[in-house]
C-alpha cells in the first residue's frame, strides 16, 4: 500500500459522495457547507472519466500538484534563471508538509495550483510593464483565470489578492502607472467571475461565525506553522534536520540582491500566515496549517533564489536529500485508518437483520461507511440535539442518523474512540475487532 491506495478518511469521503452526485447537486449542496465547488465539480468529471476508487481520488490531487510546481518553474525562471527553477521546483515538490496534500482527496492542491498561477501572471506583468508599453492581454487574462481558479477553490485563496493589491499600492505609490492601469483590468476581471459566489460565501461565512470548531491560536502554533511548511511537515527523525539546514539556507540567502522581488515572495509566504493569525486574535479562529499551504512555494523560492554559489548548494542539497527520505518513508506508509479493511470485515460478517451506527457523533465515519458500502448512519440518542454545520450536516440525508434502536437482530458499532464507551441499555458486546485505532463491535440484544 501506498498513499495512491490508501483508505480514504472522513474529509476525503465526504469530498467523494459529493462529487458522485450531478454538478448542479454539488452546487447547491455545498454552498450549504464551507467551501467553494470547483474541486467538486472536477472530482465529479473525474469519476466520469475513470471511475471512482482511492487512485483516481488521489491522482486528480497529484495531477493538481504537478502543475502546481510548473508553475513555481516558471515563476522562478521569470525571475532569476532555468538552473534556479529547477532547484525551486524540487524544494517545493519535495517539502514534506506540501508532499502531504500531494495524495490528499481535497481541494488543497487544486488551490495552490491556482494560486502559484495567479502570482505568476502577476509577477508577469509587473516584468512586462518594464519592457513594453503594449497591454500584454494574454498574461492579464492568465491572472484573471488563475486567480479566480483559486477563489473557486478555497476561500482562503482571498489572502493571496490582498497581498497582491499591497504590492499593487506599492507600484502606485512609485508611479509604476502600466503595471497599475493593467492589474487592475486584472483585478476587476476577477471580480466580475467570482460575482455569481457572493451571495454564498456571505451565508457561508454567517455560518462559520456562528461558530467553528477551530480555537485562538497561541504564538506557539504561530511558530509551529511556520516550520512545518519550511521543514518538519512530516514527523520523522530527520525532519529537525531538515529544518535546521533550512533556517540556515535562509540567514545566509542574498537578501540584498533583487530585495523587491525577495520581499514579495516573503510577502507571499508570511502575509497569509500572519492575517489568519491576526484575524483568529479579534475575529473568528480560522488559523489552520492546511488552509495556507500555498504559501510553502514561495518558501522554496526563496531558499532557491539570491543564493551563495557554493555553500547554498551543498545546503540545498542537504535539504533535499532529508526531504526525499522523509518523503519516501511517508509515501510507503499510510496511516489513514484503514476502513476498506473493517468495511470487508462488516460486509463478510453481517446478516440481514443487522443495524449499523456510528456512535460518536462529534468524530463519526459517516462517510468513509457509504463509500466502502457499509451504510451507518450516526446514533444520537433521544435529545442528543443537533449536529454541527461542519461534521457534514449540508450532505446528510434523514436517514443519516438515528435516534431509536430496533427491537430484533444485532448492532454493529463503528468507533475510532475507546471500546469502553459504547454501552446502549439493553445489549451485550459479543465480539469487537480492532482496525488500528478503528474498531468495530457487534452488539446482541440481552
Amino acid at each position: 500500500m501506498n498513499q495512491f491506495t490508501a483508505p480514504l478518511w472522513g474529509d476525503e469521503a465526504f469530498s467523494a459522495i459529493l462529487s458522485m452526485k450531478s454538478i448542479p447537486q454539488i452546487i447547491e449542496i455545498i454552498r450549504r457547507d464551507t467551501s467553494p465547488p470547483l474541486y467538486n465539480i472536477t472530482e465529479h468529471l473525474a469519476f466520469r472519466l475513470f471511475g471512482v476508487s482511492e487512485i483516481t481520488i488521489r491522482g486528480l490531487s497529484f495531477f493538481y500538484y504537478l502543475l502546481t510546481i510548473v508553475f513555481v518553474f516558471l515563476i522562478a525562471k521569470l525571475i532569476w534563471d532555468k538552473k534556479t527553477a529547477i532547484l525551486a521546483s524540487l524544494l517545493t515538490f519535495f517539502n514534506p508538509f506540501f508532499f502531504i496534500y500531494a495524495f490528499e482527496g481535497r481541494m488543497y492542491a487544486i488551490m495552490a495550483l491556482g494560486v502559484a498561477g495567479s502570482m505568476y501572471f502577476f509577477l508577469k506583468l509587473l516584468f512586462a510593464a518594464k519592457k513594453t508599453n503594449k497591454a500584454p492581454k494574454g498574461t492579464i487574462l492568465g491572472y484573471i483565470l488563475a486567480t479566480s481558479w483559486a477563489l473557486y477553490s478555497h476561500h482562503f485563496a482571498i489572502f493571496i489578492v490582498f497581498i497582491q493589491g499591497f504590492w499593487w499600492l506599492f507600484e502606485l505609490i512609485t508611479k509604476n502607472f502600466k503595471f497599475i492601469k493593467w492589474q487592475l483590468i486584472a483585478f476587476l476581471g476577477t471580480g466580475i467571475l467570482y460575482i455569481p459566489w457572493l451571495l454564498p460565501l456571505y451565508e457561508q461565512t454567517q455560518m462559520v461565525g456562528g461558530g467553528f470548531w477551530l480555537g485562538k491560536p497561541t504564538l506557539t502554533d504561530l511558530r509551529t506553522l511556520i516550520y512545518e511548511y519550511i521543514a518538519t511537515g512530516i514527523k520523522h527523525p530527520l525532519a529537525d534536520y531538515a529544518l535546521y539546514l533550512s533556517l540556515t539556507a535562509l540567514l545566509i540567502r542574498r537578501w540584498d540582491k533583487n530585495i523587491k522581488i525577495s520581499l514579495i515572495l516573503a510577502t507571499w509566504f508570511l502575509g497569509p500566515i500572519i492575517m489568519t493569525f491576526t484575524i483568529s486574535q479579534f475575529f473568528q479562529p480560522v488559523f489552520y496549517n492546511r488552509y495556507l499551504l500555498y504559501t510553502i512555494p514561495a518558501w522554496g523560492l526563496l531558499i532557491a533564489g539570491a543564493r551563495r554559489k557554493v555553500i547554498s548548494f551543498i545546503i540545498i542539497a542537504g535539504i533535499l536529500s532529508l526531504f526525499i527520505r522523509i518523503d519516501w518513508h511517508y509515501f510507503n506508509n499510510p496511516t489513514k485508518l484503514p476502513f476498506n479493511q473493517l468495511a470487508q470485515f462488516v460486509i463478510e460478517s453481517k446478516r440481514n437483520d443487522d443495524t449499523l451506527i456510528n456512535w460518536s457523533a462529534g468524530s463519526h465515519h459517516l462517510w468513509e461507511s457509504k463509500f466502502y458500502g457499509i451504510p451507518a448512519p450516526i446514533y444520537v440518542k433521544e435529545g442528543g440535539g443537533e449536529l454541527p454545520f461542519f461534521v457534514g450536516t449540508a450532505l446528510m440525508e434523514e436517514t443519516d442518523v438515528i435516534k431509536t434502536l430496533p427491537d430484533e437482530g444485532r448492532i454493529g458499532v463503528i468507533t475510532s474512540g475507546p471500546v469502553e464507551e459504547v454501552a446502549i441499555t439493553g445489549y451485550t458486546e459479543i465480539e469487537s475487532k480492532s482496525f488500528g485505532n478503528l474498531k468495530f463491535i457487534w452488539l446482541e440484544k440481552n
